[in-house]
């Protein structure tokens, strides 16, 4: 949690809700921020915990999904599918809905006893496998990858759809921190599939798999084998496989849309048009100096599939662009 949302979080703290409403609001109105999103997931986890899945919480939800952070976006994209309103009632399942607003307005703790508790309350239930899940994302994003490993993959492997996507995009993350590109690259492809709209039935996670399926495919494209098979069953060039994760995602707009997916789009060589990755960029710089770093090193790693001596207009606008982010000229 930002620092700038302490203030709040005490008043909710000490049992003053509305307090706690009105600092995080101002924060959650500011502008399109990392920290605005992190206010309005404070807030969607206030609404959560006192009233369950309704407006008030699934209106600063999707000010969540709408923005930058690839841990609370899709989180929120999730909560956000039909799949997910089954779990949210607080008659039907106090514990699991009171541990996730615990962990949304940052009661870590609290968050993962709740979690474990479910876990073991309903044994061999849907639930069981949701609260798994959810233990799964909350010891990620806490720091202990080791420990999230477990859970995340049972979870994939338990579900089909949205959930499983969700677990494979969270399972890649750590499979890639632990150079396990090739592995990592299968589950991200896994999620990829499960988490489209045909087969999911939600159109919020799935931009965000496929960018980070798709940065993935970009920065080690020479070393993975799915590239290559791709390019043997498809016939197609390692620009087209890179390409896709991308394309699949443009135009998944109604809820979620990562700067990432304009950026990676926009820089393969079917255009010689850079606008969108000037505008897309810009929209990371707004949001944090991490999302930000992350377009630059994009940028760098798809050079091979932009720059081409048959083209000087791209050739020329992708040299513009790499000298305005201060980046080497690859060799």
């Amino acid at each position: 949690m930002p620092d700038e949302l302490e203030h709040g979080l005490a008043a909710y703290r000490a049992d003053d809700a509305p307090q706690a409403r009105a600092l995080l609001s101002a924060i959650a109105g500011t502008g399109r921020t990392a920290v605005s999103g992190h206010a309005a997931m404070a807030l969607a986890g206030i609404e959560l915990g006192e009233k369950g899945l309704g407006d008030s919480c699934r209106k600063w939800l999707e000010q969540v999904a709408a923005g930058e952070d690839p841990w609370l976006g899709p989180l929120a994209a999730v909560m956000l599918a039909p799949e997910f309103q089954p779990y949210t009632s607080l008659d039907s399942h106090p514990v699991l809905v009171r541990s996730l607003a615990a962990q949304l307005t940052g009661d870590l703790d609290a968050a993962r006893n709740g979690f474990e508790q479910a876990v073991d309350v309903h044994k061999d239930t849907e639930t069981e496998n949701l609260a798994t899940l959810l233990l799964g994302n909350l010891l990620l994003q806490s720091g202990d990858q080791a420990a999230a490993l477990e859970p995340l993959s049972y979870a994939r492997q338990m579900y089909d759809g949205l959930f499983a996507g969700y677990a494979g995009y969270l399972e890649g993350h750590i499979l890639i921190g632990q150079d396990e590109k090739n592995q990592a690259g299968n589950v991200l492809n896994y999620a990829h599939g499960e988490s489209h709209p045909a087969t999911a039935g939600s159109k919020g996670l799935h931009p965000w798999v496929a960018v980070r399926f798709g940065e993935l495919l970009a920065g080690d494209m020479t070393s993975l084998d799915l590239v290559y098979d791709q390019m043997e069953e498809s016939g197609v060039s390692e620009g087209t496989v890179v390409r896709e994760p991308f394309e699949s995602a443009l135009h998944r707009k109604e809820i979620s849309r990562p700067a990432l997916i304009d950026i990676g789009f926009h820089l393969f060589p079917y255009s010689a048009e850079f606008g969108p990755v000037h505008a897309g960029l810009e929209r990371l710089k707004t949001w944090s100096d991490e999302r930000y770093e992350r377009g630059r090193r994009l940028v760098l790693a798809l050079h091979t599939h932009v720059e081409d001596w048959r083209n000087e207009r791209r050739t020329r606008g992708l040299a513009e662009l790499r000298e305005k982010l201060d980046l080497p000229k690859p060799h």
